[in-house]
């Protein structure tokens, strides 16, 4: 009985994976420069494709297949639509971090929240300036 169990909770599990890779019908793609981090996870330079999945659009999946590289991200709707087709990173030093998705729909535009890594980062970078640092860098999405 128990082995029947374990093989429904299996099937239905598979079922509803199948269900939600079939509904990520929001993609783009993006071909960044530079490494990057995402929920303090730091990402190689590379081309990446961005989604997310219509049932959760707070859930952000983020992959280049080419390197064996992916993650998933929580992230903030932003329902508004941009001009054009971007991603935005915030600039410290050496180090980007990924903030935003813009997109001319709005079907995946969202902000990331700041880790705390970035938070040190930009601290960092404001003491040894002396200023205000505020530099992001856009990348345009395909």
């Amino acid at each position: 009985m128990k082995n029947l169990t374990a093989i429904a909770l299996f099937v239905a599990a598979g079922i509803a994976t199948a269900g939600s890779a079939m509904a990520q019908d929001h993609k783009v793609t993006a071909s960044v420069p530079f490494n990057f981090t995402v929920n303090g996870r730091t990402l190689p330079a590379g081309n990446y494709t961005i989604g997310n999945d219509s049932n959760s659009p707070r859930m952000l999946t983020i992959a280049d297949r080419q390197k064996g590289v992916a993650l998933m991200a929580i992230t903030v709707p932003d329902y508004s639509s941009s001009a054009d087709n971007k991603l935005v990173f915030h600039h410290y030093g050496n180090q980007y971090f990924l903030s935003e998705i813009r997109t001319a729909n709005g079907s995946m535009s969202c902000h990331l929240t700041t880790s705390k890594q970035e938070k040190r980062a930009k601290t960092q970078a404001q003491e040894e300036a002396s200023v205000r640092v505020n530099s992001d860098v856009l990348i345009a999405l395909k």
